[in-house]
Formats: structure tokens, sequence, C-alpha cells
């Protein structure tokens, strides 16, 4: 296992992005997501979203980090009403195919919203920038990234309970590679108390 690698994952829980992550060591986020599933592959673990089905008892997961679904608008209109925001301003939305995207469809049905619908994207980073830009507003996980804290964007806090985008890791409880997988995990937990 290349030791960049893990170093390159620090980096990606670090910023919260791969693209971030790659835009700093200076490779493509391709790049990136292929060191991460070397990774995975050699130590048996996998960097997920918490399973949406319970987990059989072989296998241990332990949460990174949550990430709440919020309405992003551009920082004009942080003081306003985010159902509002939702049924008026036209609306950009996340890829339904992706767990967050997912979620804030649920959402939108859960408070009876039809939003005006512009755009279906996958990109978080290219929804930030187009809500930057005032083109519209949109129901997304709340992501932490350097790339947006330039960006003229409110993240205003949903009126609803919603369910938060829960990352961490899952590997088997018996893995012979768990004194390693508990130091990446130790490493992993110290990059996000400091961010």
């Amino acid at each position: 296992m290349d030791v960049a690698f893990l170093s390159n994952l620090l980096l990606v829980v670090d910023s919260g992005s791969m693209a971030e992550a790659a835009r700093r060591v200076g490779v493509t986020p391709a790049a990136i997501a292929q060191q991460i599933q070397a990774i995975e592959r050699d130590l048996d673990v996998a960097i997920c979203l918490h399973p949406a089905f319970a987990l059989p008892k072989a296998y241990q997961w332990h949460l990174l980090r949550e990430e709440p679904i919020v309405v992003l608008a551009h920082s004009k209109l942080a003081a306003e009403e985010p159902h509002e925001l939702l049924r008026r301003e036209p609306f950009i939305r996340y890829d339904r195919s992706l767990g967050g995207g997912k979620q804030a469809d649920q959402y939108l049905r859960a408070a009876k919203i039809v939003p005006h619908e512009l755009f279906e994207l996958n990109s978080l980073m290219a929804i930030a920038m187009m809500v930057d830009r005032g083109l519209g507003v949109s129901l997304a996980p709340d992501i932490v990234s350097p790339l947006t804290t330039k960006l003229a964007i409110a993240k205003i806090t949903l009126p609803m309970k919603t369910e938060p985008r829960r990352f961490g890791l899952l590997w088997h409880r018996t893995s012979p590679r768990e004194r390693l997988i508990k130091g990446i995990l130790r490493c992993a937990e110290q990059v996000m108390e400091c961010a």
C-alpha cells in the first residue's frame, strides 16, 4: 500500500471533497477515487454512506461525518423562510439517483412542496456555484468544502426534521488488518476534529 494514498485519503476527509483533495495535490479527482479504492481493497475496509439496511453482525461501522440536508440559497435570501424559497425560486435539484438527492426528494414530498425545477445535477459544487450566481435554490447535503467558503450562498436549516447523510468506515469485524483499520480510524477522527 502506498503511504501517499493514505495521505490523500486524509486530505479528502479534511477537505470534504475528492475534487478539492485532487486540486491540492495536482491530480484528477478520478485518480484520488482510484487511490481510495486501492486502500479499500488492501485494507478490506470501505469508506461509504451508512447502509440503508441493518448491518449483519459480522460488520463494524464507524461514523466519521454527518451532513444534514439544507436549503442552499443566495446569501441575499438568507433570512427568508426555507419552504417558501423552495416553492417560489427556480429549483436546482440534486440528482435523485444519489443518496443525498433521494433524501432531498423525500423531504420535498413530505413537505408537499412542488418546486419549479430547472436542472438536475450530480455535482454539489456545480449546484453551489449556480446558487452563488443567483440561478436558483437547492435542497442538498450541507457539504463543508474550502471551495464553497468564498461563494455567496446561505445554508438554511429546514423546519422539518431530516435524517443527515452519514459517512463512515465499514469493515469486517474479524479482519486480520483490524489494527491498521483502527489506526486509520484514529487519524480520520483527528482530522475531523480539526475541520
